[in-house]
């Protein structure tokens, strides 16, 4: 009798639990978002990075009317900023616009205060392919310049990035190695910063995303000397691929957005479809045209996979390159 008792009244108990857990569920993703959403920038104002994550806040604020508010951290090439995202409540609140190298290198080359697998991927948004570009009265005109001039002088040609393990650093020691040259790498907490060292003449050269230079290749300041693509590209049409002065190199970085681990999959799913929606409306491509982006977008399981691929590949190279043991 005791048990049956017992049992009885644990049924109504698990079964009001159910329905409890349920309740709370379904409405959280339903009314999600409910306040402003933040999407931390794990670089500087002003660089393709930081366009590219002001670009979906705006598009996302007109789908789901609420602000989605940009946060630039930079540091560490990238990783401090990863790091801020990573603190954050599992909720959905707090976004990520990552990029290859801090997401996919830094982490396997320090502790950062993060993983890779610590976050979410909702989608890939755009590609960007890397120039190089030195100061307008710099001696240096071409890529082979710059190569006769550390193979002259090992480690006196130095060099600027948006940070140590960036996917533009790690590609550059790749190039070095290929050429049989040492050069000094300096972190620029930033694509922004990485010009400016350039420009003050505290480097020789910069290798950030070609999209950064336009401005300033118009203005006289700098001079563009290569792009690691394929093909030239629209903004810079006079200046040659690595390819067309005797180099097969190629690097783009990719930018995306993601969440917390943790997050509820009801609103994982919410953001997916809406960031998707958003990502291939006209009014979008018309923004990333405008500030020279590549449309590139990846769903989640799409972007998933990318960022696996790029953990094996970066974990080999840096291996190679000697970031890591």
């Amino acid at each position: 009798m005791v048990m049956k008792n017992s049992l009885s009244l644990r049924l109504p108990l698990a079964v009001a639990a159910g329905f409890a857990i349920a309740a709370m569920a379904g409405p959280a993703a339903a009314e999600y978002p409910e306040k402003p959403v933040k999407i931390v920038v794990p670089f500087g104002a002003g660089d393709s990075l930081d366009g590219t994550a002001r670009v979906i806040a705006e598009q996302l604020k007109k789908e789901l009317k609420v602000p989605f508010v940009v946060q630039n951290i930079p540091g560490a090439g990238g990783g401090k900023g990863t790091a801020e995202a990573n603190k954050a409540k599992g909720d959905g609140y707090t976004l990520l616009m990552g990029s290859t190298g801090a997401l996919t290198a830094r982490p396997l080359i320090s502790k950062p205060g993060y993983v890779t697998s610590d976050f979410v991927p909702l989608a890939q948004l755009v590609e960007v392919p890397i120039g190089l570009a030195v100061k307008a009265d710099s001696p240096f005109k071409s890529v082979k310049d710059i190569v006769a001039a550390a193979k002259a002088k090992p480690g006196g040609v130095k060099y600027a990035t948006p940070g140590p393990g960036a996917t533009q650093h790690i590609n550059m020691e790749i190039f070095a190695k290929a050429q049989g040259i040492k050069m000094k790498h300096i972190g620029g907490r930033g694509g922004k910063g990485a010009i400016t060292k350039t420009l003050s003449g505290e480097v020789d050269f910069v290798f950030v995303g070609a999209p950064n230079y336009t401005g300033l290749a118009k203005g006289g300041k700098l001079r563009v000397i290569g792009i690691a693509a394929d093909e030239r590209v629209p903004y810079l049409p006079n200046v040659p691929t690595f390819k067309e002065q005797g180099y097969d190199f190629t690097v783009a970085v990719w930018f995306g957005l993601l969440t917390r681990k943790g997050t509820p999959a009801a609103v994982v799913d919410k953001l997916r479809a809406v960031v998707k929606k958003v990502a291939n409306q006209a009014s979008t491509s018309a923004l990333y045209k405008k500030f020279n982006f590549i449309e590139a977008f990846l769903d989640g399981e799409g972007f998933q996979k990318r960022i696996d691929a790029n953990v094996a590949k970066h974990r080999v190279v840096l291996k190679d390159i000697g970031l890591i043991k």
